[in-house]
């Protein structure tokens, strides 16, 4: 009571702690939210997680989360195809048969074991994915051998149709290679375009065709072999648009005195290669080059939220750290602060957010720079010029001048000549 009132007789020394007992209560009550909403939070989470097996769970859920888990993955992939490649060599198979059987079930023990731990931690989501679906297919399709039975030549035939499937585990790596996951959803966002282009060439190659069988599919005169049918003149006009080997179906209708067939080709070649296949490739790269964009406006939008993430658990652990000064001390809120000073590091990050810490601002940043600096060239050139121009102009002035001042000189001369001979 005593400090109190000496403090209050003192004038500044009584607003001060007025300030300081303010402040200590709005930190107070701000840290006490916070400290709700962490609480909040936690039970939140508690309440979530149903799983009974939940250590069992964090286990396998690491692992598949981590990078290490995806390279061994796809060694195995490397080392199946070269392994399917090796065996394709008779000699070396009938050597190693066994071992090249026992390296195949390792692999699918790998495989079984990847597709088994993904399901166990996310079924919803991993069903959902068209990329682990086709894994799952291909997965089923690789146990047929080993369950069924090759004894007579015509299973066995079917074995062996079977049995080249298993090159489609090449196409697993697709799932761990975002580059050609997006080429993969051009491929087949094209298909609706690519469909129309190819239903204009065949509507195309179908005309040429009849046009084709009429002129020179005579048995006697024409050439029924390359001519003589529908299919056949399908299958050269296919020749044709591929521009392969044209100029040998050209020589044959030559030989036989068609010279008038050299225009149907031209245009058929002109029309089917130049404009159709042509538009076909071209829309085709215009859908891969949209697919490439989304991919790096999603990878920026990963990159934005991994930045979100890391400053919501930077302001979460600081929330954790007055928290726990809360519940350690309360009431002298200039210790409490001079603590929670001595528990930070040089090294912690500080959470801004101001407009210049957003990479959209910053994009529009640093255009803007590019746009001052050819800004600044151009008035830098407009200036080069102006400053042509006037020293241009300031010669003419200086010659005219020159000039004028030459003009004076004669006058005065002619002048003074005029009256020294009036004085004589």
């Amino acid at each position: 009571m005593e400090q109190n009132a000496e403090v209050k007789e003192s004038g500044s020394g009584y607003f001060r702690l007025i300030i300081q007992q303010g402040a200590s209560q709005i930190a107070l009550r701000r840290f006490s939210d916070w400290d709700a909403d962490g609480r909040a939070a936690a039970a939140a989470a508690a309440g979530s997680n149903v799983r009974k097996d939940i250590e069992f769970y964090d286990y396998i859920a690491n692992i598949t989360e981590k990078t290490l888990f995806d390279g061994m993955i796809m060694v195995t992939i490397i080392l199946n195809a070269l392994f399917m490649a090796l065996e394709t060599d008779y000699d070396l198979k009938y050597k190693l048969f066994g071992f090249f059987e026992i390296a195949d079930e390792f692999f699918m023990a790998i495989y079984t074991m990847e597709f088994l731990m993904k399901v166990y931690v996310n079924p919803g989501v991993y069903w959902k994915n068209g990329y682990n679906v086709f894994d799952a297919i291909i997965l089923v399709i690789s146990f047929v051998p080993m369950f069924a039975d090759g004894g007579d030549s015509s299973a066995m035939g079917t074995m062996r149709i079977v049995r080249a499937f298993r090159s489609l585990r090449v196409l697993k790596t697709v799932s761990f290679i975002r580059g050609l996951q997006a080429l993969v959803v051009a491929l087949f966002k094209t298909m609706k375009s690519v469909v129309y282009v190819l239903g204009l060439m065949f509507l195309l190659m179908f005309i040429f065709a009849i046009i084709g069988y009429y002129y020179f599919g005579d048995p006697n005169t024409g050439d029924p072999e390359n001519w003589g049918d529908l299919g056949c003149a399908l299958f050269t006009l296919f020749s044709l648009v591929t521009v392969d080997g044209w100029t040998d179906l050209q020589q044959n209708l030559d030989d036989l005195g068609m010279d008038s067939s050299r225009i149907f080709t031209i245009v058929f070649i002109l029309i089917g290669y130049f404009i159709f296949f042509n538009m076909f490739i071209g829309v085709v790269i215009m859908e891969i080059q949209h697919a490439t964009k989304r991919f790096e406006n999603e990878v920026q939008s990963e990159r934005e939220a991994s930045l979100v993430q890391k400053k919501h658990t930077i302001i979460q652990r600081q929330k954790h750290e007055i928290r726990k000064l809360i519940q350690s001390q309360t009431g002298n809120f200039p210790k409490l602060v001079e603590q929670f000073n001595k528990s930070l590091r040089h090294t912690d990050y500080t959470v801004m957010e101001d407009l210049c810490t957003s990479m959209s601002f910053i994009d529009i940043y640093l255009t803007t720079l590019d746009h001052q600096d050819n800004t600044v060239d151009k008035l830098q050139q407009l200036l080069s010029e102006a400053i042509l121009i006037l020293s241009v102009l300031l010669e003419e002035d200086l010659i005219e001048m020159e000039q004028k001042a030459m003009r004076e000189r004669k006058i005065k001369m002619s002048e003074q000549q005029v009256q020294e001979q009036g004085s004589i």
